[in-house]
């Protein structure tokens, strides 16, 4: 099971969002949650590593360069 979470665990779960969203606002929790995670997903997948570490490597070269206003 996902996250290490039994039958169990996951009914009374799901009870508990029932009871505190009601059942016709139990959905809409879940569809903006999965809305969530793809537009993370999506964003994370946008990135691209080598850039990353290109800026950091411009970021280090400032560093050691002396200031030339002294």
């Amino acid at each position: 099971m996902p996250f290490g979470l039994g039958m169990w665990e996951i009914a009374i779960l799901i009870g508990v969002l029932a009871l505190l969203f009601g059942a016709k606002g139990v959905p809409q929790v879940a569809r903006r949650l999965g809305t969530s995670v793809r537009e993370v997903k999506q964003a994370v997948g946008e990135v691209d590593p080598r850039r990353m570490l290109e800026a950091g490597d411009e970021a280090d070269e400032q560093k050691r360069r002396p200031s030339d206003t002294q």
